[in-house]
């Protein structure tokens, strides 16, 4: 096969991958959040600024098709847990399929304490989030201080906003204060369309 068939193998495979996600934030654009999976390098560049050292306990919420798990999983010693959290159905069989040696659950962000429970997880160390939860509305503070209450002392929370929304000093920045400490912005990713940065804070 020439290189020129091989890319074009290559995107017509994203294309078809990306249908299942781009239905769900048709269908559901509030809950999804994005229109498409975020890329390989924001994936990286994102993660490269995220806790992971000593993280045994891990988190994502909001996993989708499985573009943040499947580096998260690669990254995590083999000693870590990790659990990822989806509300579509469609989105947690992509991604039970996508990674199936991790944990899934196909729940809501604020089963967590519950999920953990089931599990018999202590608590948290690490946090990671791409749940669009700065258009929650009132449910917004429910919601951080839920993902607060599971995370040790000294855990980590870091999660994936557009660029605009992710600045430092910023409305989202403000809300996570309310309940974490040392509030940071990280590297805006570019390589997403749109544009995303992390927000990164610890629980004191």
């Amino acid at each position: 096969m020439s290189r020129l068939d091989r890319d074009g193998a290559a995107t017509a495979r994203r294309r078809r991958e990306g249908r299942p996600f781009a239905g769900e934030f048709f269908r559901h654009p509030i809950r999804v959040g994005a229109v498409a999976e975020t890329t390989t390098d924001c994936v990286g560049g994102f993660l490269d600024e995220v806790r992971l050292e000593g993280a045994r306990t891990v988190v994502e919420l909001g996993a989708g098709s499985g573009a943040i798990t499947a580096e998260l999983a690669r990254r995590l010693p083999d000693s870590s847990r990790l659990l990822a959290v989806e509300v579509s159905p469609v989105l947690t069989d992509r991604l039970r399929a996508r990674c199936p040696d991790v944990d899934v659950a196909c729940a809501s962000a604020f089963d967590l304490p519950d999920l953990l429970r089931e599990r018999d997880l202590p608590a948290v160390d690490l946090v990671v989030c791409s749940v669009p939860w700065t258009v929650m509305g009132e449910e917004r503070d429910r919601f951080l201080s839920t993902v607060r209450a599971t995370l040790s002392d000294g855990g980590a929370f870091s999660t994936l906003l557009v660029a605009h929304r992710a600045r430092e000093g910023g409305a989202a920045a403000t809300w996570v204060g309310r309940h974490f400490a040392d509030v940071r912005s990280g590297r805006v990713q570019w390589t997403n369309l749109p544009p995303l940065c992390g927000l990164h804070a610890d629980a004191a």
